[in-house]
């Protein structure tokens, strides 16, 4: 009877464990990970992953976890913010659509995506009131043009008179717009962030310096965020960047009278890729042109 059951034993359990095995494969979930971009009426969140935006359906089985060296903590589904990094397992029902089962993130990925949502509204003084000033100041850059203008006309008429040179000085009546680059620098961001490093601090005081030695100079801002997260978000970013950049220049003794209004470009002109974050650092810049205009400096 005992070598009878033994027997059987060992006719079942390999089957069991055949069967065991067809199941797991069968079970096994897909995978997916990206940052979320928004939410659905129907509460499905929105997920840009490196190929394709994706909508992952979320119900009442599905799991919510945070991340935190070892340990994993059960959150709420509000926890999902827009800029959020997630991994997200569960089951492709189309091509575009996914039916999450588990959806994990880490602590600092949930810390990065609240400080783009609370810090891309600018919430210091001096900064809107820097953005008030460059506005305000935009007559006196029509009047400053008009100015050049008169200098130029004033030189041309010297040439005239001591050396008949007419083609030089409808050349030069020409160049009137036409600018030199004459000096540059890029200044890298960290990520969701508006704030100068200390370093690049520094190299703006120093190139507002040598600005001022220039007869007849503009310079330009332009402000850039990283193809990662909401449009929205970015484009507001990298204007709040640009401002950083033009308050600290205004600091160091550049007048606003001779700056263009910061250009806010938002992901409108990528310098990398942005699948891998190397890439996304190289896009979260802003750069400034110092120009001179050809026709006050003949050249």
């Amino acid at each position: 009877m005992q070598r009878r059951r033994t027997r059987s034993i060992a006719i079942v359990l390999p089957i069991l464990l055949t069967l065991a095995a067809t199941s797991s494969v069968a079970t096994a979930d897909e995978h997916l990970r990206g940052v979320v971009t928004g939410r659905g009426t129907d509460g499905s969140l929105l997920v840009r992953t490196d190929t394709t935006d994706m909508v992952v359906v979320i119900d009442e089985n599905t799991a919510v976890r945070e991340r935190s060296g070892l340990r994993s903590i059960k959150v709420d589904v509000p926890s999902l913010v827009p800029g959020l990094r997630v991994d997200v397992e569960g089951t492709f029902q189309t091509t575009t659509q996914f039916l999450a089962e588990r959806i994990t993130f880490t602590r600092t990925d949930l810390k990065i995506a609240r400080d783009i949502e609370a810090g891309l509204t600018p919430t210091n003084e001096a900064l809107r009131d820097s953005r008030t000033l460059i506005d305000t100041n935009q007559q006196q850059n029509n009047q400053r043009f008009d100015q050049q203008g008169q200098q130029i006309a004033a030189n041309d008429q010297k040439i005239v008179a001591t050396s008949g040179a007419v083609e030089a000085t409808n050349a030069r009546i020409a160049n009137l717009d036409d600018y030199s680059v004459v000096d540059t620098l890029t200044v890298y961001f960290a990520n969701g962030r508006a704030t100068i490093p200390a370093a690049y601090q520094t190299q703006l005081r120093d190139l507002a310096q040598r600005t001022r030695t220039n007869n007849g100079y503009s310079v330009q801002i332009e402000g850039h965020a990283s193809g990662v997260g909401p449009y929205a978000l970015n484009q507001r970013l990298s204007r709040a960047r640009a401002e950083a950049v033009a308050m600290l220049l205004q600091q160091s003794g550049v007048p606003t009278t001779k700056m263009f209004v910061p250009a806010a470009m938002g992901i409108s002109d990528q310098a990398a890729s942005n699948t891998t974050r190397e890439g996304q650092a190289q896009n979260r810049r802003v750069v400034i042109r110092v120009l001179q205009n050809r026709g006050i400096t003949g050249n």
